[in-house]
């Protein structure tokens, strides 16, 4: 119950039948609103992103709200992780919901085809977990709350030749999505141009769920580093299968697998199918921060949902917050004023911390990196820009 007495924002999910007949309603002006109200998209079993969200809105509104009104929330889970339904929500936000602006989506492939319809209505928008860097293609009103696919790439290759002294690799990679791919490919760039060699480069379709044939290529090669660019329930297979092969380096050792931010969800730590054991994967954001305004994230995250944030939680919360701080700066609802204070974000610090903005509207920020022992994500190491 305390859950909701602390939680005082509106959650409105919407349905997926958006595009059916509506009866046709007067619209009120943004500025005379009583509410103002922030769209929210996430893709994916990734459900708790929206408690981020919601954290950011209820401590605005426990403050007297932003610009002197109160904000609603306005949230959409796309469960099924298709964009075209991602599409279709945000243009329902946009001209039905008369939203100021839009939080998400997390998923690049979601992102790279929304930011155009946010840039069309000139309706400022802050991705999530989205991270490969053609997410802000569409225009100036798109930014990013995450780091970009080309760091995080590299600070993977960079790990896996000077921390853990691995020099060959291999790659399975989810076919046709925009994040999969490329943060493989800047992985697979980075370990080359670092000395490494990348000796099998293996595609599955997303659907699939027997990797006999792709790990048994990638067997052959014996890498000493697997580096696994797919989805949780895709990982916690691939790992399971390659231990049964099993998977080796040439001098006999077990293979040890490497993965980027999609691998930090709780729904791979608890599958106990999954082989994780011993694996590195980097991530947004450590709850074993000792950062002021990051701990008392975590305490508070903690008190309400009893569960510790994960990065992907830990970046909802800021891409709020950053929007609140840009539209407080701004003292105005103007999308281009409050874009231009988007832009102009210096040493923002929350749950995680974003030095400024390039000229593609990428944040400079910091990429952790896990390991998982005994069942548990741990804290390895934090790498700054």
């Amino acid at each position: 119950m305390h859950k909701f007495l602390a939680l005082t924002s509106l959650i409105v999910l919407l349905g997926t039948h958006i595009g059916c007949d509506r009866v046709q309603k007067i619209v009120t002006p943004k500025h005379e609103q009583k509410t103002l109200k922030i769209g929210f998209v996430v893709a994916g079993e990734r459900a708790t992103y929206l408690n981020g969200a919601e954290m950011a809105v209820t401590e605005i509104n426990q403050h007297g709200g932003l610009l002197g009104k109160q904000v609603t929330l306005i949230g959409h889970i796309n469960k099924e992780a298709i964009p075209e339904v991602s599409v279709q929500i945000t243009e329902t936000l946009i001209v039905e919901e008369q939203i100021i602006a839009l939080i998400g989506p997390n998923r690049s492939s979601h992102a790279v085809e929304v930011g155009p319809i946010a840039q069309r209505h000139g309706i400022p928008m802050v991705t999530t977990t989205a991270t490969n860097p053609n997410v802000t293609n569409a225009g100036d009103f798109v930014f990013m709350a995450s780091f970009t696919d080309n760091f995080q790439g590299a600070v993977m290759a960079q790990f896996t030749i000077e921390d853990l002294n691995l020099t060959t690799a291999a790659l399975i990679i989810r076919k046709g999505d925009l994040y999969t791919e490329g943060i493989s490919e800047f992985f697979a760039l980075n370990f080359n141009k670092l000395g490494g060699e990348i000796v099998a480069n293996e595609f599955y379709e997303g659907d699939l769920s027997d990797f006999t044939v792709q790990l048994t290529n990638i067997a052959a090669a014996q890498p000493d580093a697997l580096f696994i660019a797919g989805f949780t329930l895709d990982v916690a297979l691939i790992t399971q299968q390659a231990r049964a092969i099993p998977l080796q380096n040439a001098d006999g050792k077990p293979t040890i697998f490497l993965g980027a931010d999609s691998w930090d969800s709780e729904l791979l730590y608890d599958n106990e199918d999954a082989e994780v054991e011993g694996s590195f994967f980097s991530g947004h954001f450590s709850p074993e921060t000792n950062e002021p305004t990051a701990h008392a994230f975590v305490d508070a995250y903690e008190s309400i949902y009893d569960s510790t944030p994960t990065g992907g939680v830990a970046v909802n919360y800021d891409a709020v917050k950053l929007l609140f701080e840009a539209v407080e700066r701004a003292g105005s609802l103007d999308p281009d004023e409050i874009r231009e204070q988007l832009a102009a974000t210096e040493n923002y610090i929350g749950a995680t911390t974003i030095a400024s903005y390039d000229e593609n509207r990428h944040p400079t920020k910091s990429v952790v990196i896990f390991t998982i022992k005994d069942g548990k994500k741990l804290f390895h190491q934090q790498i700054d820009p």
